[in-house]
């Protein structure tokens, strides 16, 4: 990132695209950003490809992703921490390469207490999540479930943010899209607090062909 000095008319500091600016003296000079000279190491080369395979993945739910890992993992958090997280804990190696472990991926983070004993039944079209809310209070009653319905496959996602039921509830219905109709599809639930200070860690409901 660059910095102005003296307005914008004044000198240039840091990088911008292709060069840098450069303060010699009283002056602000800008040069061509230095080009690497040797090649990528195995290890940083393994590193990039993790990189582009976890944004990849994660790119269809990043509104959720950036509400589940708000002031969590990172001190940013939001979809940053969500891909740093992902890379350190969910992406696996396998005979084929790098993949997403799906019951190691998270969508949310934090201190609220989970769903207690989730379970889901489908019917026509609707998705059915069902949780028990025998300890719920006035405090968590209010706390909105999180869903990520996920064709990892075509990277389709289907998500519920702050347009789900409360934990009173105990229950919340999703519709299925007919584009993931005979699709497997992955199943993730999560809670955020009312005031939207806090969220529940995520839980990983199972793989289903839709």
């Amino acid at each position: 990132m660059a910095t102005i000095k003296n307005g914008i008319l004044g000198g240039l500091s840091g990088k911008v695209g292709p060069v840098v600016g450069v303060r010699l003296g009283d002056q602000y000079i800008l040069r061509a950003r230095p080009q690497r000279s040797k090649p990528f190491t195995k290890k940083e080369l393994e590193n990039q490809e993790k990189f582009g395979i976890v944004q990849k993945y994660l790119a269809p739910f990043i509104d959720l992703l950036k509400v589940g890992f708000k002031n969590y993992y990172t001190k940013t958090g939001g979809f940053r921490a969500a891909v740093s997280y992902t890379r350190k804990n969910a992406i696996m190696q396998g005979d084929s390469g790098f993949y997403i472990e799906p019951g190691r991926l998270k969508i949310s983070g934090g201190d609220l207490q989970p769903a207690i004993d989730p379970q889901i039944a489908f019917h026509d079209d609707n998705l059915n999540i069902f949780w028990k809310t025998d300890s719920v209070n006035y405090l968590t009653r209010s706390d909105q479930l999180l869903v990520l319905l996920y064709d990892f496959e075509n990277h389709y996602a289907v998500t519920k943010i702050f347009d789900s039921a409360y934990r009173s509830e105990g229950k919340a219905t999703v519709e299925i899209n007919p584009r993931l109709t005979g699709k497997k599809a992955d199943l993730y639930i999560g809670f955020v607090a009312a005031d939207r200070s806090s969220q529940s860690d995520s839980q990983y409901l199972g793989r289903f062909t839709l």
